[in-house]
C-alpha cells in the first residue's frame, strides 16, 4: 500500500495518553481505488487495529471516510498532539539574561578594585550572592580572578553564582575548584556549577565514568530501572543518590529512576544530607520537579520528635547530635521549619527580581499539590482553619493577599471570622502570572488541587486575548475537568464563541460531554428546540448516547427517535456506536463508566434503533463479544439476540468463551444465547444443560429455565436430566437459590416424571441428610398411600425433620392400626424422634391402641430402657397397667439392670410382691441390691427402701439371712459414715435371731482403764 495521508492524534488522561493514527492509503494492486485505516491504543501496549473501508473506495470516498474518521476521534477528545504540547510551558535550565539595569551597574561597581577592597569578608559574600540571583553574566570574569583569595564561602559563593549566571568559558575554573576546593561544600557546588556549564558530550563521560565506578548490582538495577534494589542501596549510603543525580543530568532514565526514590526514601540518618544536598542542586538549577517534590515531602513528612536525644553515653541537644558526621538522628523540628521556609524564599526572590523562572518553580509547586493530601476543616478557638491551612507554600503562593493571619512559624494559615467569597485576586506577583497565561492554563489541565484550579481559573479570565484564542480541543479538555472553577471558565468561555447562535455540532458535543452540570443542561436545552437538525449527525448523537452522564443519555433517545424519519442515518449511529464500543477501554475510569452507558445503549438499540441494530455488521458484534470489558461483552450477547441472523449461526468457539466468561452476568446471557439454539441441538447438548440447571450462578439458572421447560414434553430429555437434579439436592447447596430453582422444576414442568413417582426415591430422599432432598421429599409424600411403605418406613417418616412429612406419618398410624400392632418392634422407634409432636402422638397412640396381648416383655423392657425418660415413663406405666405379680417378676429382674435412678426406684416398689421370702429370687437381685446401696450422695429414697426391705426380709429365715449379711458385711467397710450404723445394726440384729450363722461382725468390749480419781485440769 501507499501512503497518501496520516494524521497523528492524541488524548491526555490522568497519568497516560492515548494515540489515534487515522491513515489514506492507495490500495494494493487496485489503482485509484483507497483505504482508511486506524490505529489507537497506549505507548508500550498492544494497538487496535480498524477500518472505514472494508472494500478499496474511489478517492473522493476516501477522503471524507478520512475527514469523519477524524471528526470522530476529536468528539471522543483526541486533539492534534502539537496544541497539547503547546499547552505545556517548557522549563529552560537557566532563564536568558535580562538587560542590565542600574541597580546591576551598582553590584558591578562594587566588583571594582577600590570598592572591593572596602568591603568586609562578610559584604563580599553577600555582593556575590545577589550577583547570582540577577543572574550578572557580566561579572563572571571578575568571579573566577577571585576564586580561593576569600575564605571557603567565598569560593562557594562565587561557584553558586557562575552555576546561576551559566557562562560556558568558566567551566574549566569550576572544574578546578572541584578539584582544590578546601571544603566539601566547595568541591560539591563546584562540580554542579560544572556540570550546569558543561556540554552534553561531557555530561554523558562525566555520567559514563561514575557508572563504571558502582558495583554490579548497582549498576545493574539502574540500568533495568529497578527503584526498589536501589532503594534499599540508597537506604544504606545515601551517596548513591547524589550520584545518580550526576547521571541524572546526562541520562533521561536516571532521571525518572532519581525522581522515584526522592518520592520513596525515607527523611532519616545517613540518607538525608544527600536529600538536603539535592534540594540545594535543585534551587541551583531551578529544577521545577525536583524541588517541588522535595518541598513536598518536607510538608507531608512528619520531624523527627525531641528536643534532646540519647547518644554517646548522654542525652544531647537534637541541634547539636544532628551536626555531627556519624550522627543518628536528622531531620529534626528545625530543620524542617527551615526548609519549608526556604523553599518560600527561594520563590520569593525569585519573584520580587521578575526572574522568568518563578513561573516554572512555581508551577511545579502547584503540580505538585493533591487535594487528597489536604486536611478536613477545622476549628480551634477563634481560629478558623480550612482544608489548606497547613499548606505554607500554597499559602504563600496563591493567598498573600487573602487577609489571612499565620503562625509564627508561618506554616499554619487561618482566619478568625467567617469569610465571605469575592472576586478579588490574591496570589503573589500577579503581573508575573499575567505574561504567562500558558502556565496558568496547563496548571488548570493538569492540577489536582481544588484551590490551584480556582486560582488558575480567577487568573486566566483577566487574559481575554489569550482565552479568546484557544483550541476547540483546549476547551473541550477543561469542560471535562471535575473541578468546577475551570469547567465554569471553559463554559464561558465557549458560549462567547457562538452566542446570540445556536451552537453547532462540534460546540455541542463539547458541551456534552462537560462535566459542569449547566453547561450539559446548555446542551441538552438546545437538542430539545431542535432535535430534528441535530439528529442529521451520526456522531453527535453517538456522542449524546455515550455520554457518562445519564440525564444526557436520555436526551440521545430523543435523537434515535428524531433520525428514525432521516432515511440511512439509524445505520450510520448504530456504526458508530460499534466504533465506540470498540475502542471505550482506553478512558482510565473505563471500568467504572462503561456498565452504565452499555445498559442505556441497549435500550436505544432495542427500541428506536432496533431494526438498524438487527442488521449490524455480524463480524463486529462478534469481535465485541471478546473484548476487554465485561460490559461490553455482556451488550454483544443481548444484541446478538436482537440480530436478524439467528444463534444458530455463532461460531462455536465463540459460544464456549462467552460460557467460561469470568463474569456472571456475561454467562447468564451467554446461556440464553445457548437457551435460543433449536431443540434437537439443545437436545444433543443435555449434560451442557444440566450443568447450567445446577449452576451456583442466578443469572444462569434464570437463563436456562426456558430451556428446562421446553425439554420438559421430551420424557427421554427429561429422564437425562432428572439425575443431575436429584443428585444436586443430595449436596450442600452450591448458592443461595440453587435448591429453590431446582424444586421449582421438578414440582412444576418435570412432576409428572414417572421417576418421581417411585417409593425407594422417596425413603432416599427423606433419609438423605441434604436439606435439598427434605424437603422435595416433603413436597412429593403427599402424593403417595400409606400402602406403599411399611410400619417401619411410617416410624422412620415420623421422625423426620419436616413437620408435613411427620403429619403424613400420623396419619398413615392412625389409619392402620392392625398393621401396626403387628409390627409393634419397628413403630415403636417412634419413640427415637428428637420431635416432641412425635414423641407425645406415640404416647397417645400405643396407649390408646394396644392392649396387653400387644405388649411383650421384651418390648416393655426395650421401652422402659429408651434413653428419653418420656419413653421410660410410658414403659413403666405399660407394666403398672397391663400385668400382674407374676409377670412383674420376669420385668423385674430385667429392669434391675437398668443406671437409671428413676427404673431402680419403680423395681423398688416391686420388691416386697416379687421376691419377698425367696431367697434364691434375692440373689438374682444381688447386683441390683450393690448397685443400689453403693451409690453416695444420691437415690437416697430408693437406698431407704432397699436397706429396711433387707432387713425385715433377713427376719424370715436363716438362708434370707445369710445372703442379707453378706450384702451388710460387703457394704460396712465400704459406704460413707452415715449408712455404716444402719448396716452394723442389722448385722447385729442377724447374728442375735440367728446365732448358728458365721458371725459376719465381731463385738468387742471396750477397755477398763483405771485413773487416780482427780478431775482433768
Amino acid at each position: 500500500m501507499k501512503l497518501i495521508r496520516k494524521t497523528s492524534l492524541i488524548r491526555r488522561q490522568k497519568d497516560t495518553a492515548v494515540h489515534c493514527e487515522i491513515e489514506l492509503c492507495e490500495a494494493a494492486g487496485a489503482p485509484g481505488r483507497y483505504l482508511v485505516n486506524l490505529r489507537q491504543g497506549r505507548l508500550g501496549g498492544e494497538w487496535r487495529d480498524s477500518t472505514r473501508t472494508p472494500q478499496p473506495v474511489d478517492l473522493a470516498t476516501a477522503q471524507a471516510l478520512y475527514q469523519r474518521a477524524i471528526i470522530d476521534r476529536q468528539a471522543q477528545g483526541f486533539a492534534d498532539p502539537a496544541h497539547v504540547e503547546a499547552a505545556t510551558p517548557t522549563v529552560a535550565a537557566a532563564a536568558a539574561a535580562p538587560a542590565i539595569t542600574e541597580a546591576d551597574r551598582t553590584l558591578l561597581r562594587r566588583l571594582e578594585p577600590g570598592s572591593w577592597k572596602l568591603l568586609d569578608q562578610h559584604q563580599r559574600n553577600r555582593t556575590i550572592w545577589r550577583i547570582s540571583e540577577c543572574r550578572l553574566r557580566a561579572a563572571v570574569p571578575v568571579l573566577v580572578d577571585q576564586l580561593q583569595r576569600g575564605d571557603a564561602m567565598q569560593d562557594y559563593c562565587i561557584a553558586w553564582a557562575i552555576g546561576r549566571c551559566g557562562d560556558p568559558g568558566a567551566a574549566i575554573a569550576m572544574r578546578e575548584l572541584h578539584a582544590r576546593g578546601t571544603t566539601d561544600a566547595v568541591r560539591r557546588v563546584a562540580l554542579l556549577a560544572w556540570l550546569m556549564l558543561a556540554s552534553p558530550e561531557e555530561r554523558e563521560r562525566h555520567a559514563h565514568a561514575l557508572v563504571e565506578t558502582w558495583p554490579e548490582p548497582l549498576r545493574s538495577a539502574c540500568e533495568n530501572g529497578n527503584a526498589e534494589v536501589l532503594l534499599g542501596q540508597v537506604a544504606a549510603d545515601g551517596s548513591w543518590l547524589e550520584q545518580l543525580d550526576q547521571v541524572a543530568l546526562a541520562r533521561p532514565a536516571a532521571r525518572t529512576l532519581l525522581l522515584a526514590l526522592l518520592r520513596a526514601v525515607p527523611l532519616r540518618a545517613g540518607v538525608f544530607r544527600a536529600v538536603r544536598h539535592l534540594y540545594k542542586a535543585a534551587e541551583l538549577r531551578t529544577d521545577p520537579e525536583m524541588f517541588a517534590l522535595l518541598q513536598r515531602r518536607f510538608e507531608t513528612t512528619p520531624h523527627m520528635p525531641g528536643s534532646y536525644v540519647w547518644a554517646r553515653g548522654r542525652y544531647r541537644p537534637f541541634a547539636e547530635e544532628a551536626a555531627h558526621p556519624d550522627s543518628t538522628v536528622a531531620y529534626g523540628h528545625r530543620t524542617r521549619v527551615y526548609l519549608l521556609l526556604r523553599g518560600w524564599r527561594t520563590l520569593r526572590r525569585l519573584g520580587e527580581l521578575d526572574d522568568p523562572s518563578y513561573i516554572s518553580m512555581a508551577l511545579g509547586v502547584l503540580l505538585s499539590l493533591d487535594d487528597r493530601d489536604a486536611a478536613a476543616p477545622s476549628r480551634r478557638g477563634a481560629r478558623l482553619l480550612d482544608r489548606y491551612a497547613h499548606w505554607a507554600l500554597f499559602n504563600h503562593l496563591l493567598r498573600s493577599h487573602a487577609g489571612l493571619r499565620h503562625s509564627r512559624t508561618g506554616l499554619t494559615w487561618y482566619r478568625t471570622v467567617e469569610h465571605a467569597a469575592d472576586d478579588l485576586r490574591t496570589e503573589a506577583f500577579p503581573e508575573l502570572w499575567d505574561r504567562h497565561p500558558e502556565a496558568l492554563l496547563t496548571l488548570m489541565q493538569r492540577s489536582r488541587c481544588e484551590g490551584v484550579h480556582e486560582f488558575a481559573a480567577r487568573a486566566l479570565a483577566d487574559n481575554a486575548a489569550f482565552s479568546a484564542a484557544l483550541t476547540l480541543d483546549q476547551l473541550r479538555d477543561l469542560l471535562r475537568s471535575p473541578y468546577q472553577a475551570t469547567a465554569r471558565f471553559a463554559f464561558t468561555v465557549t458560549r462567547a464563541r457562538f452566542e446570540p447562535e445556536p451552537p453547532d455540532h462540534e460546540w455541542l458535543v463539547v458541551l456534552a460531554l462537560a462535566a459542569l452540570p449547566e453547561a450539559r443542561d446548555y446542551a441538552m436545552e438546545w437538542i430539545g428546540r431542535d432535535s430534528a437538525r441535530y439528529a442529521t449527525d451520526p456522531v453527535l448523537v453517538r456522542t449524546i448516547l455515550c455520554a457518562p452522564d445519564a440525564t444526557v443519555r436520555r436526551h440521545g433517545w430523543i435523537l434515535c427517535q428524531a433520525a428514525l424519519r432521516l432515511p440511512g442515518v439509524p445505520d450510520e449511529i448504530v456504526l458508530q456506536i460499534l466504533d465506540w464500543l470498540t475502542h471505550c477501554d482506553d478512558s482510565d475510569d473505563a471500568a467504572a463508566t462503561v456498565p452504565a452507558v452499555a445498559a442505556d445503549l441497549f435500550h436505544a438499540l432495542d427500541n428506536p434503533l432496533h431494526a438498524a441494530a438487527a442488521e449490524a455488521p455480524y463480524d463486529a458484534l462478534l469481535r465485541l463479544a471478546v473484548h476487554r470489558l465485561a460490559a461490553v461483552r455482556l451488550l454483544a450477547c443481548r444484541w446478538l439476540l436482537l440480530h436478524a441472523l439467528p444463534p444458530s449461526g455463532l461460531p462455536g468457539t465463540t459460544l464456549a468463551g462467552l460460557l467460561r466468561d469470568d463474569d456472571v452476568e456475561v454467562r447468564g446471557m451467554a446461556v440464553r444465547l445457548f437457551a435460543a439454539l433449536p431443540e434437537h441441538v439443545l437436545k444433543a447438548q443435555l449434560d451442557l444443560v444440566a450443568v447450567f440447571a445446577t449452576s451456583a450462578d442466578g443469572v444462569v439458572r434464570a437463563a436456562i429455565d426456558d430451556v428446562v421447560r421446553r425439554l420438559a414434553s421430551d420424557t427421554d430429555s427429561v429422564a437425562m436430566l432428572l439425575p443431575t437434579l436429584l443428585d444436586s439436592l443430595f449436596r450442600s447447596e452450591a448458592a443461595d437459590g440453587v435448591h429453590d430453582d431446582i424444586l421449582g422444576w421438578l414440582t412444576g414442568p418435570l412432576s409428572a416424571a414417572p421417576e418421581l413417582a417411585s417409593p425407594d426415591l422417596l425413603r432416599r430422599l427423606l433419609a438423605a441428610r441434604g436439606r435439598g432432598a427434605q424437603r422435595l421429599g416433603a413436597m412429593l409424600i403427599g402424593q403417595f398411600t400409606p400402602g406403599q411403605f411399611g410400619v417401619r418406613d411410617w416410624a422412620a417418616f415420623g421422625r423426620n425433620q419436616n413437620a408435613t412429612v411427620r403429619r403424613w406419618a400420623y396419619g398413615a398410624f392412625t389409619a392402620y392400626p392392625d398393621q401396626v400392632r403387628a409390627d409393634m418392634e419397628g413403630a415403636l422407634r417412634l419413640f427415637d424422634s428428637k420431635f416432641d409432636d412425635t414423641r407425645e402422638f406415640a404416647t397417645q397412640f400405643f396407649a390408646a391402641q394396644c392392649g396387653p396381648e400387644d405388649w411383650s416383655p421384651l418390648l416393655l423392657v426395650n421401652l422402659c430402657d429408651h434413653p428419653d425418660p418420656a419413653a421410660q415413663r410410658f414403659g413403666r406405666a405399660m407394666i403398672t397397667q397391663h400385668f400382674d405379680i407374676a409377670d412383674v417378676t420376669e420385668f423385674m429382674f430385667k429392669l434391675s439392670q437398668h443406671p437409671s435412678a428413676n427404673m431402680q426406684l419403680f423395681v423398688s416398689t416391686w420388691l416386697e410382691s416379687a421376691c419377698g421370702g425367696d431367697a434364691d429370687k434375692l440373689r438374682r437381685l444381688e447386683p441390683y441390691f450393690l448397685t443400689v446401696l453403693s451409690q453416695v450422695n444420691r437415690g437416697r429414697v430408693v437406698k431407704q427402701r432397699v436397706q429396711r426391705f433387707l432387713r425385715a426380709q433377713a427376719m424370715l429365715s436363716e438362708e434370707i439371712a445369710a445372703v442379707v449379711a453378706q450384702l451388710f458385711a460387703r457394704q460396712v467397710v465400704t459406704v460413707a459414715i452415715a449408712d455404716k450404723a444402719q448396716y452394723i445394726e442389722g448385722l447385729r440384729d442377724i447374728q442375735r435371731r440367728y446365732p448358728a450363722l458365721p458371725p459376719a461382725l465381731t463385738i468387742v468390749p471396750p477397755t477398763m482403764r483405771e485413773t487416780t480419781g482427780e478431775a482433768v485440769r
